[in-house]
């Protein structure tokens, strides 16, 4: 029963077959971003998340060597990853069990859980797993003295793989329901845009998420087609693409020479939508269609120097471009080729740790630049600049971390003169969740009790310039809002922070503890302190609590 179970999957596989890459929110990345800095292992570069998990590995190996020059605590979160890496580290699953091949399952166990797996070395292997996750939410609004809650439940399940040591698949797949007031549940973005989530229904409380991709893993060479959520870019706030849009399929592939590496997608996205009422049928949503194009040549210059530059573009309204399909082109000469229709972004990213234990990074991204209007106001010099720091500088004394980050956003910036050319998947930023006309002062200390118990608080001060609205609804357009790009009519002057001003202060306290292994706790508190134009205040704290399993 067993062999007909496995050839089932097996087959599955060669239809979806794909390499593994861990999630963006697993800890492996914040605790290799720190040995980055501590130059304990050399050649990592956070700028693109995720990673497949053979590169972690090779890193994980690199630590292991090294392990006498970590903290108490860090030794034992290298010993937590050991286990959960292990059959990449060594072959082997003897801290793994499952509830189909062992003949005892103790969900309490520190090992690895497993709802049923298979492997066989360089042949093929198979891990699957049942996801169930519970969360409550509360929102205190101090301004209008109101007090709200809701509950959700999550369950799925997870499949991964891979075969004969070149090719892998992952299908993640999830379905939620909130118990509670649905607007307070709407505070998680993933449902706020969530399709099944459907205000318009007041009984669907249902949501639901999916993501699978297949990769071809050659070395040198990957390739991978799927759904998987990205970040790219340095620090906190992601200044490239983040996680606050809904995640898009792509097509993308990564060539790595070691000394440099090129990266490169083509992906889908959901652009403006609208209602189409239909007597018969009873209506549909109709969304226009919208790509995102991206590439990416990074330079490892030396153990403390990364140099990256990179290309983007958006287009809509029509079927996929060859054009853009083209990895080796350059998005701006091909745009002007395709008569200036689309919306094209250059960029450049480093990343210095020359010095042990601080790490000093930096993007600049121009949406738009007239070199002869440099220093003026000129509308069209688009610029999304960000500098930031990394600082283990205790790391002897005290298990602390500390970031530090100032990001500015230009007028107009992530806008075009088409809502399915702006920087938007359906609505929402690809990038932070600052807007254009924006400045950004953000602190965050990460503080680690122990392996399993830790701190991470933040403070963030933004300060926007909101387009101003008249009481006849008319829109002062000064560049300050993503969705609306500049019209023949508005001022060709747009210097920073015009408009309304609005002031946000957020605070954000996240304790997380994982008593047992795969078995999480999570506690979040954000506390809200804005001044919005239009003389509205904004006073409330948001608190999450969340259990999560991975069985």
């Amino acid at each position: 029963m067993k062999k007909i179970f496995f050839v089932i999957i097996l087959f599955t596989a060669a239809a979806y077959a794909q390499d593994d890459y861990v999630n963006v929110d697993n800890q492996v990345y914040s605790f290799l971003e720190r040995m980055e800095t501590l130059h304990i292992i050399s050649g990592y570069n956070s700028f693109e998340l995720p990673k497949p998990r053979k590169d972690i590995v090779n890193y994980l190996k690199e630590v292991i060597a090294s392990k006498d020059k970590l903290d108490n605590v860090d030794r034992k979160i290298l010993n937590d990853l050991e286990v959960e890496f292990e059959y990449e580290l060594t072959g082997t699953l003897k801290n793994s069990e499952s509830v189909l091949n062992s003949g005892s399952y103790d969900i309490f166990s520190q090992k690895n859980k497993y709802l049923f797996y298979y492997a066989k070395p360089h042949k093929a292997d198979l891990f699957i797993n049942l996801l169930g996750e519970g969360e409550g939410i509360f929102q205190n609004d101090v301004a209008n003295k109101a007090n709200l809650s809701t509950t959700l439940g999550v369950i799925g399940g997870e499949i991964k793989g891979t075969f004969l040591d070149h090719f892998g698949f992952s299908l993640k797949g999830t379905n939620g329901y909130v118990f509670g007031n649905k607007e307070v549940a709407k505070l998680r973005e993933d449902i706020r845009y969530n399709f099944k989530f459907d205000e318009n229904k007041p009984g669907e409380a249902f949501f639901d998420e999916s993501e699978g991709y297949l990769t071809a893993d050659y070395d040198m060479l990957r390739i991978k087609f799927g759904r998987q959520r990205m970040k790219i870019g340095y620090g906190p706030m992601k200044s490239i693409i983040d996680d606050f849009a809904p995640p898009f399929d792509y097509l993308g592939f990564n060539i790595n020479y070691g000394f440099f590496n090129f990266s490169y997608f083509h992906g889908k996205l959901l652009g403006d939508s609208y209602f189409q009422p239909d007597s018969i049928t009873g209506g549909i949503e109709v969304v226009a269609e919208k790509y995102i194009g991206y590439h990416r040549i990074g330079f490892n210059l030396s153990n403390a120097f990364n140099f990256g530059a990179g290309e983007m573009i958006i287009y809509g309204d029509r079927p996929l471009d060859l054009s853009y399909l083209n990895p080796f082109a350059f998005y701006k000469s091909i745009e002007h080729a395709n008569r200036d229709r689309d919306n094209s972004f250059l960029f450049f990213d480093f990343n210095n740790k020359s010095i042990t234990g601080l790490k000093l990074y930096s993007t600049l991204l121009i949406d738009d630049i007239d070199f002869g209007k440099l220093g003026t106001s000129w509308y069209g010099n688009q610029v999304l600049f960000d500098l930031g720091l990394y600082s283990v500088n205790l790391y002897k004394i005290l298990p602390l971390d500390f970031k530090f980050e100032y990001t500015r956003v230009d007028p107009y910036v992530h806008t075009h003169r088409t809502g399915n050319t702006n920087f938007t998947n359906f609505g929402y930023n690809l990038g932070s969740i600052l807007k254009p006309n924006s400045e950004l002062f953000l602190g965050e200390l990460n503080y680690r009790f122990t392996n399993r118990f830790n701190l991470d608080a933040s403070f963030s001060y933004i300060i926007h310039g909101a387009n101003p609205v008249l009481p006849n609804g008319t829109i002062i357009n000064v560049g300050g809002d993503e969705a609306l790009g500049h019209r023949t009519y508005d001022s060709n002057e747009a210097k920073l922070l015009d408009g309304d001003m609005e002031y946000s202060r957020i605070t954000t306290a996240l304790l997380t503890f994982e008593p047992v292994k795969q078995i999480f706790f999570s506690l979040k508190l954000v506390y809200y302190n804005e001044s919005l134009q239009n003389s509205i205040s904004n006073n409330q704290v948001q608190s999450y609590f969340i259990l999560s399993a991975k069985l």
